[in-house]
């Protein structure tokens, strides 16, 4: 329940009959669902005393009337509509409702008649539709906040601003994501407002920079103007000129260029944020001589250069935020003129190249007589070496974020005297040894990331967390550490968040689980334990967890409905699908995330999975499941990714899976799965980035569909029994033509909660070898048709995937010429086109392949000299074998000492080799003997047919 706005009056003070009776008028037009308005009761009761009631102290008028609650909760919030019986309060200066939610309805126009009102809050609250320009009558308003609700559907905007030139008392006004993309005299109009002094069109869908030679806001002292669309080279000049200004905010529009000198006029600018635009160049050194300066935020652009150690002329500073302009560098790191800056309680500094030893940082900032440090982000900055003994310093820090830089050593006994320290991450470092007991003196810490270093050692928590009642989120994933728990350790209880990936925490299922209440998000993948998961777990409603890579037993359970991601791969659970999958079938699941693949699960795959609607990635790969794809299959139209390879699953992949149009990969590799590849593929599922159906029994063409999807990047076909020609309409393949990023829309990324069990992979087969790719997936590109029964020609059109780097075509039916300009696909890193027969010479231009690291073309038809590059020579013979016309190095067949003899009419095949010592004898015997043979027309053909019959045996 929200809290109203309370006052005390004099005992002579009484509300109006008239003014109480419009007051209830105005609660039967609203909707209060929670009862706010439950006090506002009694045909003799004094209005005035009500909350959100105040009257003047004198008259008995009531003069302000406070209906907003922008902390409520939904249920708490009034809807309905706003009674006109306001107007009988005429002397009302002051009417908040802001926080409620009127579902879209118009700003009533009646209350442009409220003529007394000085104070006008309508943020937050739901209205829709334009904004009257009557509210221009309202000639005595000195605050107007007309906020829109960020997250409602409900659109406020204004077609113009002209109404605002009749308020000319007007201090406050707050147009923040009321949508203005209209009011092209935005300026103009609020240049109308001389006593304008706070400003905020934030998220204003502001799209005109016009331009002003003098600006008349004189007294203005506060703009802000972020999460526009200003750009993408404008810069509004015109703010250079307000100079009362303090605070300025132009962060997240598309500002570019350098940082405009004009904005040194500004001096007495105490608050300054430019951040997510795209300036470029160096920090400008007027800068620095912004002596008042307390809050600096440049964050997320593209500045680049040398950090200068002026920078400490900024005495004033209490936030500086330079992160993520990843071209800053600060020479030697940090400068030691920041030891002068003594009033600075966050600094974020992430994503710049301090290349600096993080002692050496931390004694230059703890140089002050008392360090008022509060916050320090310093991760991705390059740092090095060991935290020292310095941290003790820092005795007021409550966030500290040093993760993913190359910190090595031990962390100091003296951690544990930071106990102001709330929030830390050192995650991705270099960090060895164990945690020190001091840890555990850290009282007020709620979030912990020491993830993925190379810590070990053992945990005994009730040293190593001793005092950590406020403990909340504890990730230490991918270190090798011990949990040795004795039988009445209490964990502490708002542990919602616990990350112990390849940690030892077995054999035994860990019982001091079943205390914490509040538990959501458990990662205990690869901790050794080897018992049956008991009941009373399953009974808990967590929202993530992963128990992958154990050696859990048993039959799968029943789990809560409200269980957002679930991975129990690579365990040894046993069973069939049908009790977990189709347990309350009527029921929606909230399940996002489910991977059973890696187990010695049986049987058919349930057709029930109509209540697992939001399953966004389903994994049942590597089990003994058998029988037909279910047809509810389709009904998962979220789903992101499908994994259902190795397996024993039989017949033709189901239609319905045409409903699954979100699906970006898809992996039914190593089946039994037969019949056409279905045209709908490349119809419906236009999002797909990766597709495998490799080792199955799918016969026919490669529908000429499939080339619709242009952001496909890897396509496994092979081991199958296609036929027919090579679509030359695989050019269409655009994400193979390019070598840009592609983006997969949350699959190749870490999707939930950080775990990495939930990383997106895929398994290929490339140079010959079975390598899996995850975190770099979204850069590969792969097209493999090998082991079919394609024939014809090498497209001439496939030389436009210039971004493909793994093409495998062997042991197929192709036949001609490889294509000469084979050279365009210069990605290629391995190319695999044996056993087919193309035939003719190797093409010159292959050999300016740089990248390529693997190449076979044995067992065809190739013949001529290998062209002499160091590329192609540093090759295996073994590329090369098989091809009976072919010399040069790498094989051991010399140019020089061999000729070959293509016999007329005897085709492709009929090759005759014939060596240099036997070729003087062959001169001289080829009119005695041969001459005499093609003289004579009888002998002639039956030579010739006789050469022919050698030449298809070989």
């Amino acid at each position: 329940m929200c809290l109203f706005y309370y006052a005390t009056f004099g005992a002579g003070s009484s509300c109006i009959q008239s003014e109480r009776e419009a007051l209830f008028r105005v609660k039967a037009d609203l909707q209060d669902s929670s009862g706010r308005l439950s006090p506002w009761a009694g045909s003799n009761g004094d209005c005035c005393k009500w909350p959100g009631v105040v009257c003047d102290n004198v008259t008995g008028h009531v003069t302000e009337l406070h209906l907003g609650c922008p902390k409520c909760p939904e249920n708490s919030t009034f809807k309905g509509k706003i009674s006109p019986s306001l107007l009988e309060l005429k002397q009302l200066s002051h009417l908040d409702l802001s926080g409620n939610n009127f579902q879209g309805i118009p700003i009533p126009g009646f209350i442009s008649s409220m003529s007394s009102l000085k104070y006008l809050f309508l943020d937050g609250s739901g209205f829709g539709g334009v904004i009257p320009h009557q509210l221009g009558n309202l000639s005595n308003l000195q605050q107007l906040g007309l906020r829109a609700s960020v997250y409602a559907p409900y659109a406020l905007y204004a077609d113009n601003l002209q109404w605002l030139s009749g308020l000319p008392s007007l201090e406050y006004l707050d147009l923040s994501h009321v949508n203005l993309s209209s009011a092209s005299d935005w300026l103009n109009m609020i240049n109308t407002l001389p006593s304008i002094t706070e400003l905020y069109l934030s998220s204003c869908q502001i799209r005109h920079n016009p331009p002003l030679a003098k600006v008349n806001l004189s007294l203005l002292s506060t703009l802000a103007l972020d999460q526009n669309q200003f750009g993408p080279t404008s810069f509004p000049i015109w703010v250079s000129h307000m100079k009362s200004l303090t605070s300025l905010n132009l962060a997240q529009n598309n500002l570019r260029g350098t940082i405009p000198g004009e904005l040194q006029n500004l001096t007495s600018l105490i608050y300054l944020k430019l951040s997510s635009n795209k300036f470029n160049g160096s920090l400008p050194h007027w800068l620095f001589s912004f002596h008042h300066l307390q809050y600096l935020n440049i964050y997320n652009n593209n500045l680049e250069g040398r950090v200068p150690n002026s920078i400490g002329n900024l005495t004033s500073l209490v936030t500086l935020d330079l992160s993520y302009n990843r071209g800053l560098r600060f020479e030697g790191g940090i400068p030691a003129s920041f030891k002068s800056l003594c009033h600075l309680r966050a600094l974020h500094l992430s994503g710049t190249r301090l290349n600096q030893s993080v002692s050496e940082l931390l004694e230059i900032l703890g140089e002050c007589p008392s360090t008022s440090l509060q916050r320090m982000a310093l991760s991705e900055c390059q740092l090095f070496g060991q935290l020292s003994e310095e941290i003790r310093k820092f005795t007021r820090l409550s966030r500290l974020s040093l993760e993913a830089n190359s910190i090595s050593g031990p962390l100091p006994m003296s951690f544990g005297e930071l106990k102001s320290l709330t929030y830390v991450t050192l995650d991705r470092n270099q960090i060895n040894g164990t945690i020190p007991t001091s840890f555990g003196e850290l009282s007020e810490l709620q979030w912990v990331d020491i993830s993925l270093n190379s810590m070990e050692g053992v945990i005994s928590p009730e040293i190593h967390f001793a005092k950590l009642t406020k403990l909340s989120r504890f990730s230490a994933s991918g270190n090798r550490m011990t949990l040795k728990v004795t039988p009445d350790w209490i964990p502490p209880e708002p542990l919602g968040i616990l990350h112990l990936n390849s940690w030892y925490v077995g054999p035994a299922f860990p019982k001091w689980l079943q205390q914490l209440q509040y538990l959501g998000s458990l990662d205990l993948s690869n901790s050794g334990i080897s018992e049956t998961v008991p009941d009373w777990f399953w009974a808990k409603h967590y929202t993530l967890f992963d128990f992958s890579w154990n050696r859990l037993e048993g039959r799968l359970p029943v789990i809560s409905s409200n269980l957002t991601a679930l991975d129990l791969s690579s365990n040894l659970f046993t069973g069939n699908l049908i009790k977990f999958l189709c347990f309350n079938p009527t029921q929606v699941r909230e399940t996002q995330f489910l991977n059973l693949q890696d187990n010695l699960l049986s049987g058919e795959i349930p057709d029930c999975l109509r209540s697992w609607k939001n399953l966004l990635v389903l994994r049942l790969a590597s089990n003994n499941l058998k029988g037909k794809i279910p047809r509810s299959i389709g009904s998962l139209t979220s789903l992101l990714s499908l994994r259902l390879q190795n397996n024993s699953l039989a017949s033709e992949i189901p239609s319905s899976l045409s409903n699954c149009t979100s699906l970006v990969s898809i992996d039914l590799a190593d089946n039994s799965l037969e019949g056409k590849l279905p045209e709908w593929i490349g119809e419906s599922l236009l999002r797909l980035q990766i597709i495998s159906f490799r080792g199955n029994e799918f016969q026919g063409n490669i529908p000429e569909e499939l080339c619709r999807l242009q952001l496909l990047q890897i396509l496994d076909l092979s081991h199958n029994f296609l036929s027919g020609k090579l679509p030359e309409c695989f050019s269409n393949f655009s994400a193979m033509a390019s070598s840009s990023k592609i983006e997969a829309e949350g699959v190749i990324a870490l999707f939930f909660g950080g775990m990495q069990s939930f990383v997106e992979y895929q398994f290929l087969v490339t140079k010959g070898q079975v390598k899996g790719y995850s975190t770099i997936l979204n850069y590969v590109r792969s097209l493999d048709l090998s082991w079919n029964k394609l024939s014809g020609k090498f497209p001439q059109q496939m030389m436009k995937l210039r971004a493909l780097q793994y093409l495998n075509l062997s042991h197929n039916r192709l036949s001609g010429e490889i294509p000469g300009d084979i050279a365009a696909m210069g990605s290629l890193e391995s190319l695999d086109l044996s056993g087919n027969r193309f035939s003719g010479k190797i093409p010159p231009g292959m050999a300016s392949l740089t990248f390529l690291n693997l190449l076979n073309l044995s067992h065809n038809n190739l013949s001529g000299r290998i062209p002499s590059s160091t590329q192609l020579h540093s090759f295996d013979s073994s590329s090369f074998i098989g091809n009976i016309a072919l010399c040069g190095r790498p094989l051991n067949v010399s140019c020089s000492t061999r000729y070959i003899f293509i016999v007329p009419g005897s085709g492709e095949d009929g090759l005759v080799w014939l060596s240099v010592s036997v070729l003087a004898g062959f001169l001289v015997g080829f009119w005695g003997i041969v001459g005499s043979i093609l003289g004579c027309t009888p002998w002639r053909e039956l030579y010739f047919g006789f050469l022919d019959h050698m030449g298809l045996k070989l």
